[in-house]
């Protein structure tokens, strides 16, 4: 074991104050041989955390922990200190941007990682802590080959974590419907332009992420457990989870191992991005070969509600959920499933029912008199057959209707185009959308800042 990997785990209970937030960050580093291991006089460093959304914890990672590691770092000697993000696809293509939708009185979507972390206080507390911020989508690229990758073989990644001394992963403790756990290799995602997230979450995005992590590994992996998210993460649909942890490590493998069982996850090998991560010796992943440090795993663990594509068949979301739906699917991956779950939701709400059409080669009945209006087609694979499925596609084109929801995976362009589609024909409204989004997180605001008095959104 005097090789093996250290994972340290430090604990305290909320709520908490920056100080003692600062000393948490501070122990989880120094259990694991201090940040002058980390990092040295003169050097530049760039931390990417979690912010996922314009929501605060556990959306997002805490501005308190960003603020401490900063601070520590400056305290080490280093010449500059970048926090850098790309927030999530969703949110910078789709998400109701709340508030410029009040200053114009319409529906304005999209929202600037930089932006976003001006409304988290994120900005305030790096500025503060002596370094600055910057998101993915402003910054120069250069593009690199990934040696040894599977599904990416190159990509345009930041210069500025490339020419950097040091670079810190910032992930927090959460679920995710994708891939189960969102941690130190799901994190990485964030790094990629904005094409290369958005086509980075089909069927093999597992060995993608692992792929990304083979560019340059991360010299510390730091975790913020604090109030952390169970459910159907990675956003607003997961269950907030208050744990009061900081987790810390130079593996960042043996990290997201130790971390999955801390969410009550024992085999931390059912989660594809550890595994594959292993398998292409990027990191120990075995709990048998992992020195944890400070709190043991059993002492802090908690079973956290997975998924419920992780639970139960995928088909019980999809096939017989809605009786004012047909649904007919072909060969679909599990993404294409995943996304017809969304989709569903949404057709659901047309009063005088609706068919749906994914997957390759679905089996549809031959001479059926289709309601074309409400016939929807989801995905490449669906829009691409002949036969049958193909005639029915041209009588819906004739008849002037545009209910082709393209894509592979058809992500969020394709939900874009189904609320367009609704809000034409009233059936939602963006009123409707606002109001949601409004109370959505308003919920969230209030459920964190219970744990943090100190907090507002900055304007």
């Amino acid at each position: 074991m005097s090789d093996a990997p250290i994972v340290s785990i430090v604990k305290s209970n909320l709520p908490l104050d920056q100080s003692t937030i600062t000393t948490m960050v501070g122990d989880a580093i120094n259990l694991i041989g201090g940040m002058d291991q980390f990092v040295k006089k003169g050097q530049t460093v760039v931390i990417k955390p979690n912010l996922f959304a314009p929501y605060p914890p556990p959306i997002s990672v805490d501005r308190r922990v960003i603020g401490a590691l900063v601070s520590l770092c400056v305290a080490a000697g280093a010449k500059k200190v970048t926090v850098i993000e790309g927030v999530s696809v969703g949110t910078l293509m789709k998400r109701v941007n709340i508030d410029a939708s009040n200053n114009r009185d319409t529906l304005i979507r999209g929202i600037k990682t930089v932006d976003m972390m001006r409304l988290l206080g994120v900005k305030s507390a790096v500025e503060d802590a002596g370094g600055d911020i910057c998101g993915i989508e402003d910054v120069e690229t250069c593009n690199l080959s990934v040696n040894g990758g599977k599904v990416l073989h190159s990509l345009d990644y930041p210069k500025i974590i490339q020419d950097s001394d040091v670079f810190i992963n910032l992930p927090a403790l959460k679920t995710h419907t994708m891939t189960l756990v969102t941690l130190g290799i799901k994190n990485l995602q964030g790094i990629l332009t904005e094409a290369d997230r958005y086509f980075g979450h089909r069927d093999d995005i597992d060995q993608h992420l692992v792929d990304i992590l083979k560019v340059r590994k991360p010299d510390l992996t730091l975790v913020d457990g604090l109030i952390a998210m169970e459910g159907m993460g990675a956003g607003e649909g997961g269950t907030p989870l208050p744990m009061g942890l900081v987790l810390a490590g130079a593996d960042t493998v043996a990290v997201d191992s130790v971390c999955t069982r801390v969410m009550g996850i024992d085999n931390p090998m059912i989660v594809n991005t550890t595994r594959i991560a292993a398998h292409d010796g990027l990191g120990i992943a075995d709990p048998g070969q992992i020195k944890v440090a400070g709190e043991s795993v059993a002492a802090v663990r908690k079973k956290f509600q997975l998924p419920l594509n992780y639970t139960q068949p995928i088909d019980t979301l999809v096939t017989g959920a809605y009786p004012n739906v047909d649904v007919y699917i072909g060969g679909a991956c599990s993404s294409c499933w995943l996304m017809a779950a969304g989709v569903l939701m949404n057709i659901s709400k047309i009063q005088e029912g609706a068919s749906l059409i994914v997957g390759r080669d679905p089996k549809v009945p031959p001479g059926k008199d289709w309601d074309l209006k409400n016939t929807f087609f989801l995905g490449d694979c669906a829009l691409g057959c002949a036969g049958e499925v193909q005639e029915i596609r041209n009588k819906i084109t004739l008849k002037g209707y545009d209910t082709f929801l393209y894509g592979c995976l058809p992500y969020q362009q394709a939900s874009l185009k189904l609320e367009k589609i609704l809000m034409a024909r009233g059936i939602i409204t963006k009123e409707e959308l606002i109001e949601k989004a409004k109370s959505s997180r308003q919920k969230l605001f209030d459920y964190y800042k219970e744990f943090d008095p100190t907090w507002a959104p900055e304007p």
